[in-house]
């Protein structure tokens, strides 16, 4: 591995102003592009905010990363290729969501094959996935067709997944940031030093971000964002498993399961309980759930008179707990098979029975929070 390079302070300073500081321009020049980048449809299923919002904040994410690993990248003579390279695989399905986000024009479907054009590239310049955990599809995965295929797939749904939850104010954007914070941290255990460095700095830009995300919604991280994360927490991923023979293939999966199995979930959801189209948005996922059985009941009934911005920023913090109920011991044993199973099913575990308690309106009582609404409601 790359020699260890200078981290300070500073540097993660400057990429979230710079990050901050492009978000504040986009909600400083609303009043001129606002037209084309809000998000103005208030009444489809899986909105949430009451304003036509900006959703072009994945500017400010990649602007963010992209200067701090500017200024990185000649300290670390691996880094300073790795990085463009990631960067140049990840335009097709970044450059098609911020499409997305002007026109409101990109399907779904185009959208998912952007994604998965951006992990060919990725596959081509950087190589793929080559184990798994398993001796026969490790044997299968040392054929480039398979492994470009299985590759491909892996990590075109992991960057559309992060799009699935990306549903109220601080959601996405700070699930995205303690996803780059685990491999961060296991690519500093393993002395991975430029998958680290990548890593923070997307947590840095995303925070910067995530300023005039949260807690009132300024600006949104919108498609464009949302797949430039995924995909590059996906690539990040597979190549932290890829450099280190010691990093088990589970965590691959375990720190992006989150967005993997609520997409998986969604899919059973609408095509085996609903019989609806997978691709029909609907209001049904957990975080919406979240936001209309646990934070917005708290409220008066009429919420718009409660600061919406505020109650749908109060669903996200339920979010990240449930995050970090698989991301905590996939981050500290890395390198555990057995362990990172057990954390899969813990997660898929608390998901299952906090979305089986909504759905059904036997909301548990300890998780409402306390609010003059609720009480004047009695």
């Amino acid at each position: 591995m790359a020699s260890p390079v200078t981290w300070d302070s500073l540097t993660w300073i400057y990429i979230c102003v710079v990050a901050f500081t492009v978000g504040g321009l986009i909600v400083a020049s609303e009043r001129w592009h606002g037209s084309f980048t809000g998000d103005s449809d208030l009444h489809k299923p899986q909105a949430s905010h009451s304003r036509a919002t900006p959703r072009v904040g994945g500017l400010a994410v990649v602007a963010g990363s992209l200067a701090g690993l500017l200024v990185l990248g000649p300290r670390n003579m691996t880094l300073t290729w790795l990085w463009p390279v990631l960067f140049i695989a990840a335009m097709p399905v970044f450059v098609a969501g911020l499409l997305e986000d002007i026109t409101k024009d990109v399907g779904s479907g185009k959208r998912l094959l952007a994604a998965f054009v951006s992990a060919a590239i990725a596959w081509w310049l950087l190589g793929g996935v080559s184990r798994v955990g398993f001796s026969g599809f490790d044997w299968l995965l040392s054929f480039w067709p398979v492994s470009l295929l299985f590759t491909v797939v892996a990590v075109g749904g992991c960057t559309h997944a992060l799009n699935i939850v990306d549903g109220m104010n601080g959601l996405a954007g700070m699930v995205a940031t303690l996803m780059a914070a685990s491999i961060a941290l296991v690519a500093l255990q393993v002395q991975d030093y430029p998958i680290f460095l990548i890593a923070t700095a997307l947590a840095a830009a995303t925070l910067g971000f995530l300023v005039w995300n949260f807690p009132f919604g300024r600006v949104f991280l919108g498609d464009g964002g949302a797949y430039f994360l995924g995909f590059m927490l996906a690539e990040l991923a597979v190549l932290l498993v890829i450099r280190n023979p010691g990093v088990s293939p589970f965590y691959a999966l375990a720190v992006l399961f989150y967005p993997v199995f609520e997409t998986l979930f969604s899919i059973w959801r609408r095509r085996f309980k609903r019989g609806t189209p997978i691709d029909q948005p609907d209001a049904l996922h957990l975080h919406q759930l979240v936001f209309r059985r646990l934070v917005r009941v708290t409220f008066s009934r009429d919420s718009r008179h409660a600061v919406p911005a505020l109650c749908n920023a109060m669903a996200s913090p339920y979010l990240w707990l449930l995050t970090l109920v698989g991301l905590v011991p996939a981050t500290i044993w890395w390198d555990n098979a057995w362990a990172l199973c057990a954390s899969l099913v813990a997660f898929a575990s608390v998901y299952i029975w906090l979305y089986s308690r909504l759905v059904s309106w036997r909301r548990p009582s300890w998780l409402l929070l306390p609010s003059l609404g609720r009480r004047r409601d009695k």
